[in-house]
């Protein structure tokens, strides 16, 4: 055994307060060594948005079956045309948990009332006076997953549950039944939740009503513990240097390719203290975005994050776009780094009614729609149904194809992120008029598990079946998730 193997890794990251990404994966931890050059382990990336993925009466999807190969997507799903063989795309979930679930209090069964229960495919504890206040009635797949992980022995952070933030107290991720999950809509917090080792609380516990907004937990953003962590980086380089003459060809060479890691977060951190370089949030390229500077060699390492944006900001429509790419990069440097195996992004919430994408040329005029939210709001325009949803479709696909080029584009042992991670994009309706039934989804990645490069139309489909298939993609198989009645694993997946 080399000398360095007697120090636990872990135990000296957490003597300096430092998050899982920072010191190097020796032959002590091989297991865990996704970015050492090791086989990449299994993740799964679920993102969510609300109003449909197609225009009632301007778009349609995808071609399916044989004909799939040959044609062209439609013009809303252009981006995704790279990623053609790396995806699944389906045509006909039915959310029949939402019209099966006894309902005394007559709550409102619709696309916008599946929210809680996409994740979990449970019936709901209750009914609420709108659709803000269902409370779901199990445990969700993505917490499913991060006990799974943790009862292995994963010692990462078993889930993320991120938001670019909208208003409304609707969660997609439930510890158990009536305990939602509140996600994290600050990405700098997020930032040193992940790679500076502050870990918050977010499991949240509703009141009896589930009528009033939860208040989050203070949240942090990037500060003077920045510095002292860079300090402590400069302590580590130099503690790096004098180990590898210590240890043997095999470790030196580790420590080497992680000092350049080390160095290369030294960077991302400076940016962030004098952010002076960003080009501030919003507009139409994009500007205020993070931009991902992972190491050479394809390492793990943290994105590097533009302009910092806090407080009432978070909540502000203009950053919506920023957020969502921050929040996209930051999972991608959290899965290269093995800092956590499961992320669920929240775009928004069950519906978006204050959500206004500006830099598709909308105006943020604070007119509203009766109570649909803003004129211009995408709530609004979903109703609407027309070219202006195109244009919204559009952009939503667009951070699929952002967020699946990512992750095609970090090493992961012999194969990369996106071909080790189980990536599904789910929304809680057809179109903008509240169909729960003939929902399109997104599932790309994981090409070992599924058999990819195709457009499936479904029917007879649950979200539970799909949720089924994740756990079995994970090495986590149940033989059904959330209500059993709707059956197991959707075989159409492999094939």
């Amino acid at each position: 055994m080399s000398r360095i193997d007697r120090f636990s890794r872990r135990t000296l990251l957490k003597g300096l307060g430092m998050g899982p990404a920072l010191l190097p994966m020796l032959e002590a931890e091989q297991a865990h060594a996704a970015c050492a050059g090791a086989s990449g382990p299994k993740r799964t990336f679920i993102v969510v948005w609300p109003d449909g993925m197609i225009a009632k009466t301007a778009s349609t999807w995808a071609t399916s079956g044989a004909g799939y190969a040959a044609s062209t997507l439609p013009i809303h799903m252009a981006s995704l045309e790279p990623f053609r063989s790396d995806m699944i795309l389906m045509d006909g979930l039915d959310y029949d948990f939402i019209k099966d679930s006894p309902n005394p209090s007559r709550g409102e069964v619709s696309g916008h009332a599946c929210f809680q229960g996409m994740l979990t495919g449970a019936f709901y504890q209750s009914f609420g006076s709108s659709t803000a206040y269902d409370v779901g009635g199990g445990i969700s797949v993505d917490q499913y997953l991060g006990n799974s992980l943790k009862a292995g022995g994963y010692k990462g952070i078993p889930t993320l549950n991120l938001q670019a933030w909208s208003r409304s107290t609707a969660r997609l991720s439930y510890v158990a039944a009536g305990q939602p999950v509140l996600p994290n809509y600050d990405p700098f917090n997020v930032f040193s939740t992940v790679f500076a080792g502050v870990k918050p609380t977010t499991v949240v516990t509703p009141p009896s009503t589930m009528m009033g907004t939860p208040t989050p937990a203070p949240m942090t953003t990037v500060d003077k513990t920045m510095l002292m962590r860079k300090s402590i980086l400069d302590s580590v380089v130099k503690d790096l240097t004098r180990f590898s003459a210590s240890v043997g060809t095999g470790d030196r060479a580790r420590i080497d390719s992680h000092l350049t890691l080390v160095r290369g977060i030294e960077t991302n951190l400076q940016s962030i203290l004098n952010p002076g370089t960003g080009t501030g949030a919003g507009g139409s390229g994009g500007s205020g975005s993070v931009v991902v500077t992972q190491p050479s060699s394809g390492a793990c390492g943290p994105p590097a994050l533009g302009a910092t944006i806090t407080g009432a900001a978070l909540k502000q429509s203009a950053n919506f776009p920023a957020i969502t790419k921050m929040m996209i990069d930051i999972t991608v440097g959290a899965f290269a780094a093995d800092a956590t195996r499961v992320v669920v992004l929240q775009l928004g919430d069950q519906a978006n009614p204050d959500i206004v994408l500006t830099e598709l040329g909308f105006a943020d005029n604070g007119v509203q729609d009766g109570n649909t939210g803003g004129v211009n709001a995408i709530h609004s325009i979903a109703h609407r149904n027309g070219a202006e949803k195109v244009k919204v479709d559009t952009w939503f696909m667009e951070k699929v194809a952002y967020a699946l080029g990512q992750l095609k584009g970090v090493t992961d042992g012999a194969k990369t992120l996106l071909d080790n991670t189980a990536f599904l994009a789910l929304n809680n309706m057809r179109t903008g008029i509240h169909e729960y039934v003939g929902v399109p989804a997104i599932l790309a990645g994981r090409g070992d598990y599924f058999s990819l490069g195709r457009s499936l139309a479904l029917t007879g489909t649950r979200n539970n079946n799909v949720l089924c298939s994740l756990t079995a993609a994970m090495g986590f198989p149940t033989p059904t998730f959330g209500e059993a009645q709707y059956g197991g694993e959707l075989a159409a997946l492999k094939g």
